[in-house]
Order: C-alpha cells, then structure tokens, then sequence
C-alpha cells in the first residue's frame, strides 16, 4: 500500500502530509507544522504507519482480502484503519515523496471536528485492543470525554469539549459494528497487535508537536493586550516637539461618570432611606426579615417540604437561593446584607446600568443619563417602597444580563478601534462562551427573584436561538442554569402551576398599571389628573400625566427614533423593541392570574420586574441608536454639533432628577411616626383641619421599617427550635378590625421560608377560593374560639396543630379588651408584652398533686396512646425527626403535626412503619415494642434533580471564569493566512463602530485553545 506526498493546491510548497502516524490512543497526526514548506525535509520517508486515503495506491487482491475501508468509520479515520489492518496482515505501507498531490481544499485538521474525530480514535482503539481490554478502554474512553469536556470550558471552548464528549460517547455506543469490524480484523490479522508499536508516536514527540504548532499559531497576533506595540521615539533634537511628544493624551478618566452618577445616587438614597440605615432587619408589604444564619435559609431553599402552615409538599423557592447568597455575602447575616441592599438599591442600579451601557455606546455623557434614569427609575422605587426584595434584586441585574448576552453574541462595542487581525471575545462579531455562561448565572438570579420575567426570558432565548442560528449559539448555555435553578420547583409546581409565577416574599395587594403606564415605566396604576404628593400646590390638572412623560418619554422617543437611523445599529435595536414588545404584553397578561388571596381581594402577578425589562429594552434600543463619542486622533466636532449635544444632555437628566425629587419630597417633608398625630386634651377645643387636596404618590411611597430579626419572643423562639418543635399562633388585628391567624415554626416565618406555591394553594380556576383543607379549618375554629372566648377549651385542637404559644399582635392604637378576653380562654397563661406583641402560654391541666399532665404536652412528633394521650415526644427538627421511643400499648400511632402526605416514611429500627392519618395529621402504626424511630420526608426527584443541578451550575461556572488568554488572533482558515477580525467598510472604518450589528456565521472565532485547521 503506498501513498503520496499532499502539498496545497494553491502553493505547491506548502505540504498537507507526507505519510500520516497516530498517537498511543489512536489519534491521527500528520506531524506537518503550520504553513510547513517542502525542502526535501522528508523525501528519504519509506515506511509510515498510514497514507491518505487520496492518492492512495493498493493492490487489488490485498484490497479484496482486507474487505476496503470499514463501513463504520465514516470518512473519518478510515485510511488509519485499512493500512493498520494491512499491517496486521503482514504487507507494508509506504510513503512516496516523488508521488506528489495537490488538494484544492486541505482535509481539516481532526481537531477542528472534535465529534468525528473522537469517535473514530475510541472506536479504532477498541477496535485494535485485545479483547481483555476492551471494557477498560470503553469506560476509560469515557470518563475521558468528561475531562475532555472540563478542558473544555476551562480553555473557553465549549464547542470543542463538548465535541470530545460526544465523540466518546458515539464511539463506544455501536457494540454490533465494533463486534463486526473485530471479526473482520481476526479473519485477515496474520501478524500480532505489537508489529505495529514501533510507528506509533510517543507521547513527548506529540506534545512537542503542538507545541511548535500552537506557538507559530500565535505568533501571528499582537501583544498580549490586542494591539500593536507602540512605535520607538527617536528625540527630533527640538525640546517643544519632544515634550509635546511625550505628553499624555488630554482625555478624561472613563470612570469619572460612574463616580458622579454612584455620588448622586448615593446621596438620594441615605436622604431617602436614613431611618432604614443601621436597622437589625426591615419589614413592610411584601418584606419580613430573613433566618439568621446561612444553613437555616440553605435548609429553606433545599428542603422539598414547605414548612409553612402545617405543612405543604413543594420545593423551596428559587429566590431562598439567592437569600443565601445574600447571607455570604452579609458575613453570615441574610438581614445586614438585605438592609444594604436595600438603602443601595439606587446606586447598585446606577452603577449596572453604566457598566452595561459601556457595550452599547461609547459616549460618556450617555453612560451617564443611563445610570441615572435605571438608578432612578418608577420600577425600581416601587419595589423598593412596597419591599419587593426580588423585583428589586432583578432590577439591579437586568442591565449586567443584558451585557452579558450582548458580549455573547459578539454585539459590544470596543473601547477603540481594533487593530487588523485582532479580536477580542464578546466584541466585533466574536461570540464569547464566558459571557453567555455569566448571562446565564446573573439571569438565574434574576428569574429567581422575580419568576415573572421567565415567560420573557426563555421564549426570547428560544427564539434567538432559532433566528440567529450561528450567530447566537452560544446562547443556549445562557438557558442552561435557569433551567437547573428553576427545575426542582417547576417539578413541585406540575399538580397545580398557577403560583409557579408568584412574587416571593408576603402576598401584597396593588393595582396594575395600564399598558401606556408600563411603557412609561410605572408598574403600578396612578391617576394621571392629580399631582404627584410632592406637588400639591400645583392644584387639579394632568400633572400625573406630565410627569410620567417626563420621566419615561425620553427614553421611548429616542428607541423609536433609533428605528428609522439609517447607519444605526439595526439589528441591536430591532431585537430590543422585540423584546421589549414581548415583555410589555406578559405585564399585561400576568396581572389577570391571581396567585394568592388577600384579606379583601386576590392578589396578581406583580408586573414590576417586566416593566423594569421593557425600560432596559428601550433603553438598550435608544443607545444604540444614538451617537456616540469620537475615539481620539478623529476630529472634533463642530461648535454648534458640541451645544446641541450639550443642551440635549440637559434635557435627558431633567426626567432622572425629577423621578428622584418626587421620591424624595414627600419622605423628607413627612413627620416623624411618633409625632404624625398631634395629641388632643380631652375637653380643648380643637379647630377642623381642611382636607388637603388629593394627590397621588405614583405608587412609589416607601413603606419599610425596621424590625428585630426574629419574628417571634425570644420564649417561643426557643422552644420553637428545640427537640420539641413547637408552634406559635400568631393573631393579627390591623387597622381596620381585620383579624387573621397564622402558625410560625422556629423563630418565626421568614423570608426564606414563604413559598409562592404555598400562597397560591387556594386559588382555584377563574380565582375562584377553593375550599380549606382540615387544618385550616382546626386553626379558623381555634382561632375563633381564643378570639371569642366562647368559653370553650382550645388546648386539644392546639395540641393537634403543634401550638405552645399564643401571641397577638394589634396597633398601638387598640385598646387592652382583646387582650383581657384572651386571658380568660382555657388553657392559656399569660405571659406579658414582648416585643412581637402580647404572649400566652399553651398550660396542661393541673392534676391533682399540683402537677401539670404530661399526657398533654405539645411536639411536633408524638406518640399518642390508643386514649389519645401522649406517651413520649420524638426529638424533631425542621422537616426529620429521629429518637428513642419506649415500648406501649396495643393501638398507639407515631402522629406528626403535619399534613398528611405519600412523601412522609416512618422506620422503627430499620422497619417501614405502616403509614395512616389522624384527620388531616399524618400518622405511622406502632407496634407495642420501643426501639429507634425514624420520620423523613422522600422526595422521588430529589437525587437526580440536585445531581443535575449541581453538574449544570458547576460547569457554567467553570466556563464563566474569566481566564487570562494568550495573544488574541484570528483562526486561519484552510492554513492560510489571518483573516481580519474586524470587517471594514469602504471608507476605513470599523463596521461595528459604525454601528451594525450584523454578525456572519462565517465569521472569524478568536483561538482559546490552539486547536484549529492546519
């Protein structure tokens, strides 16, 4: 069998092969460097290990016998494969460096298609091994393609280990063709496997290979930075030449927008929010403090029973996760991290939203007016005031996903023009696989903040996905962890999905803005004929309506007009006002699905964060379409051009400044709480005020307090997080009369613990409420019984549910006569005035000998007797429960003060217990003899689901890790020569300086790991 010199078909000197080995694992080399040149270096080669199949030469009874190339081996590896076999069958492969062949188009390097390629080296080892070995090499082959695929996202190349994966996967998944092609190998084998060993490549002379290949690939670039050294200075002799020479360029610190912007903002927000400053925790509408350690709120997010009430079968909540975060970041304090988030929401938003719109525009004066509108901005004061924690955390985000994804498709602007043959990953065209893997994580934390943007982010992400093709590949790793954040909770939310969708945090009545109000930027509806309540004495008229257009007019008018820009950046803003479009329509649809029911009325989806993406979208939109500024060496511009742009400055910061005036007028003027009203001695005479003429707040009035951490007296927090588990009954009176009662566990319900799947369990098709489940109805009627003092004796229902304390809370206001008619209930002892409010404690009856009945005590887990009284208490935590129980009675249960449910498994040691139910409480059947018991709550989903998680939010953080590249250059195509990353137009400039956005499949891929064509 014989082969041909392979030499380029358009330099006949530069050589493609001459003669082909393989590695120890099978991998096919031609040990020819980049743009090697033939000097009769290898005219003296004979004998190799493989020839190229093109131009190869063999004789016919030898193609006969070895049956031609493996049908298994399609087109990749096939000329490996027939000259090994001939090996094997005793005739030579040789090389003729006289033979030459000219390729029109050079076979591509086996590196460059990672699937092909792996697939044919790990089905022609398994192919060629003895039969021993062949399992070890299958699975070795795999757990290969795994490590294969971590290089991968470490060296910024995805696609390529990805690619190794897969290969190894496809190679050992044909067990019948690698069963047959080992049969055809024995009928034709004359030789042992060995005869072939001395024309193998070692390993050293490989790694040296790619070496010398990878170093002459990137020499070819610049320096490390991307750009050209700067030229030597030689001294002209003349000392005004020579200082101007050397003088700095005059150009202004970039960053001096982001300090000015952080200052104001800052400034806004301690005169805002100065009684939030130092406080413990806060609380208000939809915020109550969070647990106080990082392992309780882990426990929160992880655990697949919700704890609330008594009890509901459902994941944790997505946005516990981002409390967690929230806890590591506050040195273990969720609530110190909340309360600087909160007073830094203003110059949080300011400063991503400066950063982000450094992609999008290189005018500073613009990056300016874009922290300044996001930082003071209706959505983001409506969470801030109503305690919407994640729409407030999604608004803070939404700018850096938005950088992200942008950089992911290659759409950001450079800082300068980029030298030819430079380019740098997220710019130009480039796609970026770390910035889609950073999207992704910051767009996880925002969905789960705020579940109401996931109808607006994965159906955009799908449909870019399918309209960009090549262009936004790297996109689909963006889904990838909001999919593994959200994948336990969608499962919990298959039974009944209506509050997949719900806010975290307290169900919080509002009134949703109209569809031209949200467009405007304001979430929440205003009446647009009164002013604002920091302009009152303007009187009846419109000034709602002029302020909202002020405040959110700009913005829209410059997204439209950048529509109709001729040389603006098309593509950015076309897809900013698609999905700003998409993300207007689910505000206004989400509103109509109620999640939850209020104490007056149900309670929608909060349109807030979609509000908040519809004004990043047209924001995004009118930045791309304006001008921006001019890089240095080009002219200024004219006088005139520079005052227009000066006077058109002023006019955008106006709506900014007056969004921050409005919010902060009304707070600043207000009285303090304790003197709001004044003090009235009975019998003066006291003069009627005039009613103030009525004004609006837009929606942005702040409703936060400081509160303790704990919810709960410090007495029933203990023992709420005891062995023993006990529960609180908190009743709640407000203004109005309204009186509400609830179960607390531990400390306290926090923030971490609300589930919106939990809140929207009443809520039945056209919002209609659904009927209460048995232990709604014990607490209603317990809770009516305390309330009333009806007389009757609430202590046997409030043992079913758990409860040892009672604690009320009403306004200042109210006087002692609820209180003293809780003192005469049955069962409870008053213990005094707490912090949280007024505590009773739940007393068993007094025997005889003065001794309180132990067959009435309360826990969470108890083993109650045939007669109903409780025996012993099993030590319990949050959710399992474990303990040593003594031996008892014919007809005693194990009973829970939980829900009953499939989920619960009881053991005795080691034994399934027999599961049944106590009205509503689950229960487990006990036999007479004691041992160690054991109570669990198993979830069918939870191994593969947190495996799956855990690998996804790894990986992507793996490849979200910026690294430090070697020089950036572009990938030569076919071996020939770098290909400019940047297209230029006709008259010199940059086509993505110039503002199109129109990236080509074709398009020149920066080298991350020194694998391409060769």
């Amino acid at each position: 069998m014989a082969g041909t010199k392979q030499v380029a078909w358009d330099d006949r000197r530069e050589l493609v092969d001459v003669g082909l080995s393989i590695s120890r694992w099978a991998e096919r080399l031609t040990l020819i460097d980049l743009d090697e040149h033939d000097q009769g270096q290898y005219d003296a080669r004979s004998d190799v290990f493989a020839v190229n199949s093109a131009g190869m030469l063999v004789r016919r009874d030898v193609w006969d016998a070895l049956g031609g190339f493996d049908p298994a081996l399609h087109g990749v590896g096939d000329d490996v494969d027939l000259c090994w076999r001939n090996r094997l069958a005793g005739h030579r492969v040789v090389v003729v460096p006289g033979a030459v062949l000219r390729h029109a188009g050079s076979r591509p390097h086996p590196l460059s298609t990672p699937h092909a390629a792996r697939a044919a080296e790990v089905y022609l080892r398994l192919k060629h091994a003895a039969p021993w070995n062949v399992p070890l090499l299958a699975v070795g082959a795999v757990l290969g393609g795994f490590a294969r695929l971590l290089l991968g996202l470490l060296a910024k190349d995805p696609g390529h280990g990805t690619g190794q994966l897969l290969g190894s996967l496809a190679g050992v998944a044909r067990p019948l063709q690698l069963w047959r092609s080992r049969r055809s190998v024995a009928r034709s084998r004359r030789r042992p496997r060995s005869i072939v060993r001395p024309l193998v490549t070692s390993r050293r002379e490989v790694w040296s290979h790619r070496k010398s290949v990878l170093d002459a690939f990137t020499s070819r670039g610049s320096d490390p930075e991307g750009f050209p050294p700067a030229e030597e200075y030689v001294p002209s002799g003349n000392n005004d030449d020579d200082f101007a020479a050397l003088a700095p360029p005059a150009r202004p610190w970039g960053g001096a927008g982001a300090v000015v912007a952080l200052v104001l903002l800052l400034a806004a927000a301690l005169l805002g929010l100065h009684r939030l400053v130092g406080a413990a925790a806060l609380a208000g509408s939809a915020l109550v403090p969070v647990a106080e350690t990082p392992r309780a709120v882990w426990d929160s997010a992880t655990v697949w029973w919700t704890g609330l009430g008594t009890g509901f079968a459902a994941h944790g909540s997505p946005f516990a996760y981002v409390l967690w975060l929230l806890s590591l970041l506050g040195f273990g304090s969720a609530n110190t991290a909340v309360v600087v988030t909160v007073v830094c929401a203003l110059p949080l938003a300011g400063l991503s939203a400066w950063i982000a719109a450094g992609a999008l525009t290189r005018s500073r004066g613009l990056r300016l007016w874009a922290a300044l509108f996001w930082g003071a901005a209706p959505a983001l004061q409506v969470a801030l005031g109503s305690g919407r924690l994640g729409a407030l955390i999604a608004h803070i985000l939404l700018p850096l996903a938005l950088l992200g994804v942008v950089r992911a498709v290659g759409g950001a602007l450079p800082a300068r023009p980029l030298p030819d043959g430079v380019i740098i990953p997220g710019i130009g065209g480039t796609r970026s696989w770390t910035a889609a893997a950073a999207a992704g994580l910051v767009l996880a934390v925002a969905c789960a903040s705020a579940p109401s943007l996931l109808p607006v982010v994965i159906p955009g992400g799908l449909l870019a996905l399918a309209l960009g093709r090549r262009r936004t590949l790297t996109l689909w790793w963006t889904l990838l962890p909001i999919l593994a954040v959200q994948l336990p909770y969608a499962l919990s939310a298959l039974q009944d999905p209506r509050g997949f969708l719900g806010d975290p945090g307290v169900p919080a009545p509002f009134d949703p803005g109209a569809p031209w109000q949200q467009l405007l930027g304001f979430p929440v509806s205003f009446d647009p004929f009164l002013p604002p309540a920091a302009a009152g004495f303007l009187g009846a008229g419109p000034w709602a309506l002029v302020v909202a257009v002020v405040i959110g007019g700009p913005v829209l008018v410059l997204a439209a007009f950048a529509l109709f820009v001729p040389r603006g950046r098309g593509r950015m803003v076309r897809s900013s006002w698609l999905v700003a479009v998409l993300a207007l329509a689910v505000a206004a649809v989400l509103p109509l699905m109620p999640v939850a029911v209020g104490t007056s009325a149900l309670i929608q989806v909060f349109p807030g964060p979609l509000v908040s993406a519809v004004s990043l979208c047209l924001l995004a939109a009118a930045l791309s379409g304006m001008p921006g500024a001019q890089h240095a060496g080009v002219a200024p511009a004219p006088p005139r051009r520079r005052l227009a742009g000066f006077a058109g400055g002023l006019v955008l910061a106006v709506g900014p400044l007056v969004g921050l005036g409005l919010w902060l007028v009304p707070d600043v003027a207000s009285p303090p709480p304790a003197s709001a009203e004044p003090v009235v001695i009975p019998g003066a005479p006291v003069e009627e005020a005039a009613d103030a003429p009525a004004t609006t707040d837009l929606g942005t009035g702040i409703g936060l307090r400081p509160v303790a951490e704990r919810p709960l007296p410090a007495t029933a927090a203990d023992r709420g997080t005891g062995p023993e588990q006990i529960r609180t009954l908190v009743i709640t009176v407000d203004d109005e009369d309204d009186v509400t009662a609830a179960l607390m566990r531990g400390s306290g319900t926090t923030l971490d613990d609300l589930n919106p799947l939990y809140a929207a369990r009443v809520v039945g098709p056209g919002g209609a409420v659904l009927d209460d489940s048995g232990s709604a109805r014990t607490l209603r009627t317990t809770a009516a019984v305390i309330v009333g003092a009806t007389g009757a004796d609430p202590r046997a229902d409030l043992r079913d549910l758990g409860v040892g304390f009672v604690v009320l809370r009403q306004p200042e206001t109210a006087g002692e006569f609820l209180s003293s008619r809780i003192d005469s209930v049955p069962g409870l002892t008053a213990v005094g005035d707490t912090d949280a409010g007024r505590l009773w404690r739940v007393s068993s009856a007094t025997l005889d000998d003065g001794t309180e009945d132990t067959g009435e005590r309360t826990a969470r887990v108890r083993v109650v007797a045939a007669d109903g009284r409780t025996e012993a208490v099993v030590a319990s935590g949050a959710v399992d429960a474990a303990g040593s129980i003594p031996p008892g009675g014919e007809g005693r249960t194990l009973v829970l003060a939980e829900q009953a449910d499939a989920g619960w498994q009881a053991t005795l040691d080691g034994r399934r217990l027999e599961a049944t139910s106590e009205g509503w409480r689950q229960a487990f059947v006990l036999p007479t003899t004691g041992g160690a018991v054991a109570v669990s709550y198993v979830s069918p989903y939870r191994p593969w689901v947190e495996a799956v998680q855990a690998v996804v939010l790894v990986l992507t953080m793996l490849l979200a890790i910026p690294v430090p590249s070697r020089p950036r250059v572009v990938r030569p195509q076919g071996g020939g020569r770098p290909q400019p990353g940047v297209r230029r137009r006709p008259d010199g400039t940059d086509a993505w300086d110039a503002g199109t956005d129109d990236v080509h499949a074709d398009d020149p891929q920066p080298v991350t790991s020194g694998r391409g064509p060769m």
